[in-house]
């Protein structure tokens, strides 16, 4: 009985020495396992994934510069199809709405020595919930919307641009016929209180069936100057349309890498109290004329003289527009393509009798 008792006791303790080396063993295994996972896997997981102009993290190998304005994002966010907002400026719509999260305007003189904004949206557009005050079409602004293939968005035009609109076949949406993806803000007095939001365009560009990616030529885009490589001082871009409501300056932010617009001698901010800012600003001299009595017309297929501004110093350059679908370009002195920084750029169309001041 006792050599049966201590054979089932040997066999008992052996059992539990196979089942303690079984557990040291899986162990083991977890442990390796769990190291190699976060060599290979885990080394850039404290590290910030945050996509930043012109900057990129080992982190973000994955990540390409967005068609638009040149920004780091993911892959399937790079190419989103844009749409063209068309934004009053006349002094009573005063302030407008998302004009600061635009990731490329223009603005060119309208008529009456008022401009008028069009604002260029992809990538995080649906967040934006208020843009405006949506106005009507000009017919040059349709040539610079077209490079995009951009949805066309705005409230009645001139009777030129709605000949184009049909003519070239642009991607409309007219609140005239498309009021759902609009509303009246009753706080504003007509016609200077129709607005959109980023939402309400991506139902419009679903409901349209359009693509998802813009079919388009990028810009090329460069990583910004370090700060050792900004200019110190005062850098000012002073642009004179008409009055002095209409009197545009950019004041230079070396620490920010760029441009605070102002705006009748105020720093220009939409109703929710954003500033807005440029990384890049592009004046561009164009021939102007009169359609009519009334209204304006532009050369936008041609080329003419450009001031670019970027990392606190300007490039004295020109513009070309081949065709009314392809992009306008702009190069420097020796004929190379102008890189852009990446993130907001402004366009301020200017005729070509204006002067320009600048530091």
């Amino acid at each position: 009985m006792a050599k049966k008792n201590d054979q089932a006791k040997e066999y008992i303790w052996g059992k539990r020495k196979r089942k303690k080396w079984v557990i040291i063993i899986i162990v083991a295994v977890v442990a390796i396992i769990g190291i190699l996972s976060y060599v290979i896997f885990g080394l850039n997981l404290n590290k910030d994934t945050k996509a930043t102009p012109g900057t990129i993290s080992n982190s973000q190998q994955a990540l390409t510069r967005r068609a638009l304005d040149g920004v780091y994002v993911p892959h399937d966010q790079a190419n989103h199809h844009p749409v063209a907002v068309m934004i009053e400026n006349l002094v009573s719509s005063r302030p407008p709405s998302g004009l600061s999260k635009a990731n490329l305007v223009y603005e060119a003189l309208a008529e009456g020595g008022i401009t008028r904004f069009m604002a260029l949206y992809s990538g995080e557009m649906v967040t934006i919930p208020e843009i405006g005050p949506v106005r009507s079409a000009r017919s040059y602004y349709l040539d610079w919307a077209l490079e995009f293939g951009a949805l066309y968005v705005h409230v009645g035009g001139s009777p030129q641009s709605f000949t184009d609109i049909k003519k070239y076949d642009v991607f409309d949406l007219n609140q005239f016929y498309n009021a759902q993806y609009f509303w009246r803000d009753s706080e504003r007095p007509a016609p200077h209180n129709l607005y959109t939001s980023g939402e309400l365009l991506a139902y419009a560009l679903r409901d349209n069936e359009a693509a998802e990616t813009g079919d388009y030529t990028s810009w090329q885009f460069k990583d910004e100057a370090k700060l050792s490589e900004r200019p110190a001082g005062e850098k000012n871009i002073i642009i004179d349309f008409s009055s002095f409501n209409y009197k545009v300056e950019y004041k230079y932010d070396r620490e920010k890498n760029d441009y605070l617009r102002y705006q009748a001698g105020e720093i220009h901010k939409d109703k929710d109290e954003s500033e807005i800012r440029a990384k890049n600003v592009v004046v561009q001299k164009v021939k102007t004329y009169l359609i009519d009595q009334e209204r304006l017309g532009m050369e936008t297929m041609a080329e003419g003289e450009a001031l670019i501004f970027r990392d606190g110093q300007v490039i004295e350059g020109r513009w070309e527009k081949k065709s009314r679908e392809e992009r306008t370009f702009f190069y420097d002195q020796g004929g190379d393509e102008i890189e852009f920084n990446a993130g907001v750029t402004w366009i301020e169309i200017v005729p070509t009798d204006r002067d320009i001041v600048y530091d």
